[in-house]
């Protein structure tokens, strides 16, 4: 068990360049797990680097590491290099604008399988974003939920490839659109469904050599 907690450390550390916690190490392994009750979702080990790049979180929070999410668009954040940080709950389309709404101490959270964690719906005094944002679908949702975020969002994308066993999460399945023209939607899914997200949107420009 130890030889598989070190090996997990040194995996993720090697992907996101910083030693995980041991009241992380202690969800992973099985010691404290998630109670399934919980209002959120811990990243396991194979999946933390990906999420942190795919909200881009080195660019926009470079001393936060994001480890879970409330399935509603708020991210669970621990500050880097922290051997018992706090979490801190922020909204994926937010991060770097706001501190967020603490949340306790992760090895008080862990002990009690994150049941004591206070829901992220509400971010209370957290602003709308006022740019453009991208709205990504957090993970793999029923097809009646496809159907319908096809159907709010007036997408192309046929159900197949949302559907296909292939079809990648997150997903970004609007890209430079203003918030104020979706809330609506994103607030009804996210009612029904919780797997929705929004991160601000940031152009890619290339110069020429």
């Amino acid at each position: 068990m130890d030889d598989d907690r070190e090996s997990i450390a040194k995996q993720v550390e090697a992907q996101v360049g910083v030693r995980p916690p041991e009241a992380l190490l202690d969800v992973w392994t099985g010691e404290r797990p998630v109670d399934a009750a919980a209002d959120v979702s811990v990243y396991g080990p194979d999946e933390i680097a990906e999420r942190n790049h795919t909200y881009e979180i080195p660019d926009y929070a470079p001393d936060l590491l994001l480890i879970g999410d409330d399935g509603g668009g708020a991210g669970l954040f621990i500050a880097r290099n922290d051997s018992d940080p706090e979490v801190v709950l922020i909204g994926l389309g937010a991060v770097g604008t706001v501190d967020g709404t603490p949340a306790g101490q992760l090895s008080l959270l862990a002990a009690d399988g994150f049941r004591s964690i206070e829901s992220a719906t509400d971010l209370g005094d957290t602003a709308a974003p006022t740019g453009p944002i991208d709205v990504l679908v957090t993970h793999r949702p029923g097809v009646r939920a496809l159907v319908e975020i096809r159907k709010l969002f007036h997408l192309s994308l046929p159900i197949s490839a949302l559907t296909a066993a292939d079809a990648h999460y997150p997903m970004v399945v609007l890209t430079d659109v203003h918030h104020g023209r979706y809330a609506e939607a994103i607030a009804q899914l996210n009612l029904r469904y919780r797997c929705l997200a929004v991160r601000p949107h940031v152009s890619r420009i290339s110069s020429a050599c």
